[in-house]
């Protein structure tokens, strides 16, 4: 063969070269201290000098560098010292000791140059006795790599050397793939794949025997979670092991990080599979699904990790396909759960409703738990699920659950006014308002948790609760104070000037006085409905054309006791608690239209009103001009127009609502009562 002719002149200037103390040959590292190492990958060249190739034919303890002629008096430095393949394989010198077997391949699988003078029995014999030292060597390269993890100095060195034989044996694989002839029956040997074999095999057994610490594993439920917390235990130190040392001792191009992520994810998944094939109770599939969906994920996202493994390459450790039963299985059961309990709440309210119990009075104020309890329930049951997946992507199976609780809460309030008669009703009312402020609050605070339908749906019943429930407590109120209101607007009112109002006035100031075991923001949403309804009430009775202001100056005393009375009731509720600062100019614009003379003036006036109060209709601008006796039929149709021309495009969306009430509040009080 061509490839083993001319190597004579390469064997006699490496002889020279040692001789001559100018050798180059580099050692190949601490562990090898021969010099006739030959690079990995170089083509096969066998050595055919007697120097050379004298060896004990007989025996597999082959030296490391070759015998040479006595040079003592020439080579001014001692050699190093020279180990046998057995010692290499001895000292876990793995590198070193393949370069050796690699040489004898080369020499006895090559052509027999005419100075090797070699029986065929010799060269069996040297070939049955590499066979026995490859298979050695491979088989030290595998106790090496399943050391791989071990934390101690020399399984990382024993690794760094097995990982370059193994390079050597791969390298020497493609060279044969090039030439033609017998070759070893190891040949190609595939060392690379063995490797990946034994680091499966090593994970695997890894994964299989993983246990946590007593004190850890007593924490758990149950015998699954501890196998599954150990398993992703093992796998996050294991990983950030390989990190931390094994990377080190491999070259990039093998990408051991990412191998080693994968094997451990693939075990990771095999045992969760074998864990989901059986049934599963509540705790240990909430168990499973966060691991899956949090705790693995959150493991990969480790900095450490991040740097040198892709998850993404890995996949999820569950498919969909095994996940969604597991999910729908747990989700069914907490909305069930939630039901129950939550329902449980309202039947244990109604009952004690029914039996005549007056709510607890904490810090003056009607308590009930139940809002407190059902927004427990959901929140709990939210939590876990945003545990459990790592998103809130599920939680809305649990909150709309609030909306069909919240109507049947509304039904509760409507079956307690109906019963009014009962001597609790009315503190009933008092801890329901306490309740619906508390849920309005939950779900403006959670608005992101609930579909924006069910979201409007709720809060829209929480105000109709509230307007119910704030309603059901001014009626009486109005009801008592129906002889004050009777006198407003008729000429009492405006002969005896301030008496019919004093009388008004003092009934509001005991009522309010009066208004007492509701929450502070509570009682202060009612004391702003109260002071609207006495305003609207007000205006309205004005409104009823009871009394005709002939001249200016009546219409102008009528002026100042609108601005008088206004100013008063203002006063009065915003002391109490009102925060409706706006009704403070009602009044005032209503006495301004009844003070003007001039057209124009009244007709830009009405302009002004309508503008602030878009409701404003042309049957009340009648009714309001009708004050004014004194005024045309033209001259209130003008004005009545100059309002329609007007309407629409100056009034605001934002504007608050005001005239409308005025037909509307007597409808409210006259269906709660």
């Amino acid at each position: 063969m061509k490839l083993f002719r001319g190597l004579r002149n390469e064997a006699v200037m490496r002889t020279r070269n040692i001789v001559s103390g100018t050798a180059s040959t580099e050692p190949n590292s601490v562990e090898y201290s021969g010099k006739t190492a030959a690079p990995a990958g170089r083509k096969f060249k066998p050595l055919t000098l007697p120097q050379i190739l004298r060896r004990n034919s007989k025996s597999n303890t082959n030296i490391t560098a070759p015998d040479v002629p006595n040079t003592s008096s020439v080579i001014t430095a001692p050699l190093e010292e020279l180990l046998t393949f057995e010692q290499n394989l001895e000292r876990n010198h793995l590198s070193a000791a393949g370069q050796q077997l690699i040489e004898r391949e080369e020499r006895l699988y090559g052509q027999i140059s005419e100075e090797v003078v070699q029986s065929t029995t010799e060269r069996e014999e040297e070939k049955e006795q590499l066979t026995r030292d490859h298979k050695a060597l491979l088989s030290q390269i595998d106790l090496a790599v399943k050391s791989s993890l071990s934390p101690d100095e020399d399984s990382l060195e024993a690794l760094k050397s097995a990982v370059k034989a193994i390079q050597q044996e791969e390298e020497q694989d493609r060279q044969w793939l090039k030439q033609e002839g017998k070759r070893p029956d190891w040949r190609p040997s595939e060392c690379r794949r063995h490797h990946n074999t034994v680091l499966q095999s090593l994970v695997e057994e890894r994964m299989d025997n993983a246990e946590l610490p007593p004190e850890e594993s007593n924490k758990l439920r149950s015998s699954l979670q501890r196998d599954v917390c150990g398993k992703g235990r093992r796998l996050q130190e294991d990983l950030l092991r390989v990190v931390k040392d094994v990377k080190g001792c491999y070259p990039e191009d093998m990408d051991i990080c990412n191998f080693f992520g994968k094997m451990y994810h693939q075990a990771f998944s095999a045992g969760m599979r074998k864990i989901e094939e059986y049934g599963l109770g509540m705790d240990d599939c909430s168990y499973l699904l966060y691991w899956v969906n949090v705790a693995y994920p959150e493991i990969l996202q480790n900095p450490e990790l991040t740097k040198v493994i892709n998850p993404e390459m890995f996949g999820k450790l569950l498919t969909e396909e095994l996940t969604t039963p597991l999910e729908n299985q747990c989700l069914t059961h907490k909305e069930a759960e939630v039901q129950t309990l939550i329902n449980k709440v309202l039947m244990v309210e109604e009952q004690a409703w029914m039996e005549g119990s007056v709510p607890e009075l904490r810090d003056d104020c009607y308590f009930s738990p139940l809002a407190i309890d059902v927004i427990q329930f959901i929140n709990a049951a939210v939590k876990s699920i945003e545990t459990v997946w790592g998103d809130t992507s599920k939680v809305q199976i649990i909150v709309c659950l609030l909306k069909d609780f919240l109507n049947s809460y509304k039904k509760f309030q409507e079956k307690v006014l109906k019963g009014s008669n009962n001597g609790n009703s009315r503190t009933v009312i008092m801890a329901i308002l306490a309740c619906v402020e508390q849920f309005r609050d939950y779900i403006v605070n959670k608005a992101d948790i609930f579909p924006v339908d069910v979201k409007e749906c709720c809060l829209s019943i929480v105000a109709e609760m509230k307007n119910i429930g704030y309603t059901s407590l001014t009626s009486p109120i109005h009801k008592d104070l129906k002889s004050q209101y009777s006198g407003l607007g008729t000429p009492v009112w405006l002969e005896k000037k301030k008496e019919v109002f004093e009388k008004l006035f003092e009934g509001i100031n005991k009522h309010t006085q009066d208004l007492k075991g509701l929450t502070d923001s509570c009682h202060q949403e009612l004391l702003s409905q109260l002071h609207l309804e006495v305003t609207v009430e007000y205006v309205r009775r004005l409104l009823k054309r009871k009394i005709k202001l002939r001249d200016k100056e009546m219409q102008e005393q009528a002026a100042r006791l609108l601005c008088e009375d206004g100013q008063r009731l203002h006063k009065l509720f915003t002391e109490a608690g009102s925060r409706e600062e706006w009704l403070s100019d009602i009044l005032p614009k209503i006495a301004e239209v009844l003070k003007l003379q001039d057209i124009s003036s009244i007709q830009l006036e009405i302009v002004t009103l309508s503008q602030a109060y878009p409701d404003l209709s042309e049957f009340q601008v009648s009714a309001l001009l009708s004050l004014k006796s004194n005024l045309s039929a033209s001259a209130v149709k003008r004005v009545k127009k100059t309002l329609l021309d007007n309407q629409d495009t100056t009034s605001s969306q934002d504007a608050p609502s005001f005239f409308s009430k005025t037909d509307k509040i007597n409808m409210r009080r006259m269906a709660s009562s």
